[in-house]
Parts: C-alpha cells; sequence; structure tokens
C-alpha cells in the first residue's frame, strides 16, 4: 500500500515531495541516531574546523502590502488532460511546469507530467514502473530516484534522466541500500547532479558523495565519511548535502566517546568549517557566504561576510520550511503550509505572497531558471483543482 493517504497526504505532497519521501528522512534521522564519522575529502584535505563569528542579529517583520516591480502568473490545472488531485511543482522552464503525479490507488503508477504554460494542458512525459522519488532538473532534462517506494529502506534504485525536448529516457546509475540507509536524494548546482550513497559492510557504514558532471557524463567522488557502529559508534554520517558557489554544504551526525552532535559544516577551499552545532535543522540552503535554515524556531538567514543574522520567528506549531535562496539578498520560505514569503535581507522584511482567493495549502517552492514556483488549493480534498503561482525573479 503506498504512503499517500487522501487527506492526511495533502501538507506531504504540496511539500513538493511525497509523505513517502518524509518517512526516509524521518528514518534516515533514526537509523543513524548514533551516527559518527572521519571526512575525508579526494578533491583536497580539510586544514582548518573554526566557528562561525558572532554576528548581529535582526528580526524581520512581516509585510503583506504589494511587493514592487513583482507580479505572479497563474495556471490552474482544470483541463481534463490534467490528473485530479493535489500535486506540487517539480521542475519549471519558461515553458513549461513539470511535477510528479503520485495516484492514491495501487493499480495506477507514479507519472511524471508536463503542463504547458502556454496551452495549460498536460502531457504525460514517463510513467513509472516503480515509485518516483527525489526529482531535480538541469536545463531540459530531468532527473529523479526511482524504486519501490513502499519500503524506505533496503531497496534497490535507479536514477534516470529524461530530456523534454527529444523524449529520450537513460539510466544514469543503479544502485541498492541496504541496512536501513536511504536512497539517493538529488540536488543540482549548475551543471552537476549529486547525491549521496551508502555502502553498509559489518559494523560500519561509508557515506559517498557523489558529484555527475551531466555534460561529460563524469562521476567523481567529492566526499567520504566514515562510521563505525560496532559497540561505542565513532565517525561521521552524511545525512544530507548540497553544492553551492563556494564548495559543500554538510549536514552530519557526528559521534566520539559516546556523544552524538549535529552539524552543519562547509566544506571549501581545502577548508571545513562548522556553521551550526545540535540545531534541529528541517532544511537549508546556501548561495556564496550567506546560508539558511529552517527550524521549530522559524527561518535563520547567516550572512558570514557582513557578519549579520536575520531571522524570521515562527508562531504555530506547524515549521517554516523551504529555505531557497532566489538571490543574495533574498529567501524563499514556507510558513504553516499556507503561506510563501520572501525574506529580504536589504529591507529586513518577510514579504507575503498571499493574495485575494490564494487558497488553503500551499506548497513549498522550487526554484529554477530564475523561476519562483509553488502551488495552492482551495480545500484538503485530493479533487480540489490546484493552481501555480509562479514569479519570474530576475
Amino acid at each position: 500500500m503506498k504512503y499517500i493517504l487522501m487527506i492526511a497526504s495533502a501538507l506531504f505532497l504540496l511539500a513538493g515531495c511525497s509523505d513517502k519521501e518524509e518517512v526516509v528522512q524521518e528514518k534516515k534521522q533514526e537509523s543513524r541516531n548514533e551516527a559518527g564519522t572521519s571526512l575525508s575529502t579526494e578533491v583536497s584535505p580539510v586544514s582548518t574546523n573554526k566557528e562561525p563569528a558572532q554576528t548581529n542579529e535582526h528580526l524581520l517583520s512581516i509585510s503583506k502590502g504589494p511587493i514592487d516591480q513583482l507580479s505572479s502568473s497563474t495556471y490552474a490545472l482544470t483541463h481534463s488532460s490534467c490528473p485530479k488531485g493535489l500535486v506540487a511543482p517539480s521542475y519549471i522552464t519558461d515553458q513549461s511546469i513539470v511535477y510528479v503525479y503520485d495516484p492514491i490507488s495501487e493499480q495506477e503508477n507514479d507519472q511524471i507530467i508536463k503542463f504547458s504554460r502556454s496551452s495549460e494542458t498536460c502531457e504525460v512525459l514517463y510513467e513509472a514502473t516503480e515509485g518516483i522519488q527525489s526529482f531535480a532538473g538541469i536545463d531540459q532534462t530531468l532527473y529523479w530516484t526511482e524504486y519501490d517506494t513502499k519500503r524506505t529502506s533496503d531497496v534497490t534504485w535507479s536514477i534516470l534522466e529524461l530530456n523534454v525536448d527529444t523524449g529520450n529516457i537513460q539510466t544514469i546509475i543503479k544502485g541498492a541500500s541496504t541496512d536501513e540507509n536511504p536512497p539517493p536524494m538529488l540536488t543540482t548546482y549548475s551543471n552537476s547532479l549529486n547525491w549521496i550513497e551508502y555502502e553498509a559492510d559489518g559494523d560500519g557504514v561509508t557515506s559517498n558523495l557523489i558529484s555527475y558532471n551531466t555534460e561529460s557524463r563524469d562521476f567523481r567522488t567529492l566526499v567520504t565519511a566514515e562510521l563505525n557502529e560496532n559497540e561505542q559508534p565513532n565517525g561521521e554520517y552524511i545525512l544530507e548535502q548540497q553544492m553551492t558557489g563556494n564548495g559543500l554544504l554538510l549536514h552530519k551526525a557526528t559521534s566520539k566517546d559516546g556523544e552524538r552532535k549535529l552539524t552543519l559544516e562547509r566544506v571549501a577551499d581545502s577548508e571545513k568549517q562548522t556553521l551550526l552545532t545540535d540545531e534541529g535543522i528541517l532544511d537549508f540552503h546556501g548561495m556564496e557566504d550567506r546560508f539558511a535554515y529552517t527550524s521549530d524556531e522559524g527561518l535563520t538567514i547567516v550572512d558570514s561576510e557582513k557578519g549579520e543574522t536575520y531571522r524570521y520567528q515562527a508562531t504555530a506549531r506547524t515549521p517554516v520550511d523551504a529555505a531557497t535562496f532566489v538571490n543574495p539578498h533574498t529567501v524563499a520560505f514556507r510558513d504553516r503550509a499556507e503561506n510563501v514569503y520572501l525574506a529580504d535581507m536589504d529591507t529586513k522584511t518577510a514579504l507575503s505572497l498571499r493574495q485575494d482567493g490564494f487558497g488553503h495549502t500551499a506548497s513549498k517552492p522550487v526554484y529554477y531558471n530564475d523561476t519562483l514556483c509553488f502551488a495552492v488549493t482551495k480545500g484538503e480534498s485530493p479533487d480540489e483543482s490546484v493552481t501555480f503561482y509562479t514569479y519570474k525573479m530576475k
């Protein structure tokens, strides 16, 4: 039975991933709750580990007024060619919005749907034989991880690519996730596709951060972390990763002498820097000398170069999430699955993107090709019509 359930799954589907992916992330946290490892890089050795300097803190005020020179284009998924259900955008270009349709029925397969921004009709680009997860795109090529999503670990998986222009589909790589380690979660930067592969061997597990050059089709291992789980765990386990303009951001669980901590680190130019320690990070994103993360406390943006911190405080139990830089001064995020904001560091405000008739639930925003996109629905029924909102940011 699939994890996607009718009403209960609304927030997960509109989060830009299904609750299957959420379960994977939860399982990853639980299974490596005592994780530890030693970090090594194949590119260059890490030579320093310094804490970030103290910063001046600013509290972001909320603005619900109109945003100057920023208007949205809206697209309702009402055409008969568009499957009914709660969906979220996965990738966007000037011509189309791509999303994954995950039907409730066990007899139907996951589909990759292309919504035309000109005709407002839908086209099925691909129908999976197993579940689709962890979707990304670069230019006119789509990437995803495919495996038996009825299970959260111990699965065989494939990473596939689809050229939207030609319709050509290829398998990039195949592998297996064992010992409760999750399948690859994809991220992109420039022309690289990145993910973590875990190798379990007896009492140890190795985290390998893999980078795939989509132009040369070469594979590189950027970072390797080692974990010994025998009796008293020692070492490091990479939970999540993201490549930025000045290096890598790594979310890790580290254990030493029985003590465990979670860290967010930047690895760049033969150095590593601990950015956060023991923070309840929900997600994170970086750009140049800045990084942003969300937690139960809300959104935090750190400008390391200027020594400034900007905070948006959560006001409800439902978390703030989906921190995404749209430029060096602006971070998009979602609050309580009801609204999408732009955190503006120049004006120290959180700008609301909610409009009249906005709807009831908002998806996580995705940002590709200079365009911010998210979905809204006016109710919680799987038959509700979904509307895509897009904002051209440049």
